[in-house]
């Protein structure tokens, strides 16, 4: 008969399962003892637990280095370029033709490769800021998430994501009850789930968009909303059969946390509002949608 201490080392990816509630009975008892009988282990847990602000802070900085206007500089040179001086006495030579004349002449910095980097800078740092690549694009395709960020678990990966949102991000966003209605439409029939509008509004919060995400391989939607019209809130569900639990609190990336299960998808909501008020929040969410 094997022994429970024969089952080997937790891992991170253990630990965070036990964090989301996703490990069955005997693996999270066998977690639990090894965090006890291990102080390194259960530092680690904890350091997953609360989380850090090196990715907001290193996405600070970029900010500060790329504005917005130098970015719509490189694309003005890009639309317009400035014409070449040849030297007279030089003699242009001939572009090298590689696989037909319809190959374009590869330039090591120009062209289409100014114009890519300068939309992807532009979509960085231009109004609409995201986080790796859990991000809403132009398109019906819903967006994943890196490998890294879904070893650390989803709950994780929405704060780092959210802790780029400030009021620009969304403040010029959902002044449409039209369009949010349609964005509420479409996140309810991607997760299964009856949502509308009316059952996800709760005051003081100013519903401005819904976005269709991918995590992990699991369908994850986030609505976000202006707090009292300044500060950026959202309301995250993500699908997938879990072990259901009533609220709990949490904080990670210095944003305060709420979050519960059912059978078959996990609710937080998160924003960098009094703890009190976020539980009022989510608990008024919890009785319109769970």
């Amino acid at each position: 008969m094997s022994n429970w201490r024969d089952q080997g080392p937790v891992t991170d990816e253990q630990l965070v399962a036990y964090l989301d509630g996703m490990l069955d009975d005997d693996t999270a008892a066998n977690v639990e003892r090894e965090v006890k009988l291990d102080r390194k282990l259960e530092a680690r847990l904890d350091l997953l637990r609360r989380g850090d602000r090196q990715f907001e802070e290193a996405y600070g900085a970029l900010l500060t280095e790329a504005p917005e206007k130098k970015l719509q500089e490189i694309l003005k040179r890009v639309k317009e370029p400035p014409p070449e001086v040849v030297p007279p006495e030089l003699t242009r030579p001939a572009p090298r033709v590689v696989g037909g004349p319809a190959q374009i002449r590869s330039e090591p910095w120009g062209g289409w490769r100014v114009l890519a980097a300068a939309i992807v800078l532009l979509a960085v740092f231009a109004g609409g800021l995201f986080s790796s690549r859990l991000l809403e694009l132009p398109g019906s395709q819903p967006q994943m998430a890196s490998d890294t960020w879904t070893k650390k678990g989803w709950r994780a990966a929405v704060a780092e994501y959210q802790s780029l949102f400030i009021t620009q991000t969304l403040e010029n966003t959902g002044k449409d009850a039209q369009q949010r209605a349609e964005g509420m439409r479409a996140v309810s029939e991607y997760l299964g789930l009856d949502l509308t509008a009316e059952k996800v509004t709760v005051g003081p919060l100013q519903l401005k968009r819904a976005n269709v995400l991918k995590f992990g391989g699991k369908k994850l939607v986030q609505v976000a909303y202006l707090a009292d019209g300044k500060t950026p809130v959202s309301f995250c569900i993500i699908k997938g059969k879990r072990k259901p639990h009533d609220l709990k609190q949490e904080q990670r990336l210095g944003l305060n946390i709420v979050y519960w299960d059912s059978d078959d998808f996990g609710f937080m909501v998160i924003g960098d509002v009094p703890k009190s008020e976020l539980d009022r929040i989510a608990r008024t969410l919890q009785q319109r949608v769970s």
